[in-house]
């Protein structure tokens, strides 16, 4: 069973008994190029071993709706004891 349906960019995740929909960042986005984050400070190797990155604008990795679902029964591998 899939957990996650991806259509253009709205990813729909199942976790439990909820749907979570959150919207991807922009494929042609000119800052990120898709990928979803920016360097705001480059790496530099003799004071910073890693880039600072952040979010690109073009969307909100913390932003998403959730949307509860039904009670779905206890299959009998799922009990406890």
């Amino acid at each position: 069973m899939r957990n996650t349906i991806t259509i253009r960019r709205w990813r729909i995740d199942i976790y439990g008994n909820a749907l979570y929909v959150q919207k991807q960042p922009k494929p042609k986005c000119k800052d990120c190029r898709g990928h979803g984050s920016i360097e705001s400070t480059p790496a530099d190797h003799d004071r910073l071993i890693e880039a600072v990155v952040e979010p690109c604008d073009c969307w909100d990795p913390f932003r998403s709706l959730r949307i509860p679902l039904w009670r779905r029964p206890i299959a009998a591998d799922r009990w406890p004891f």
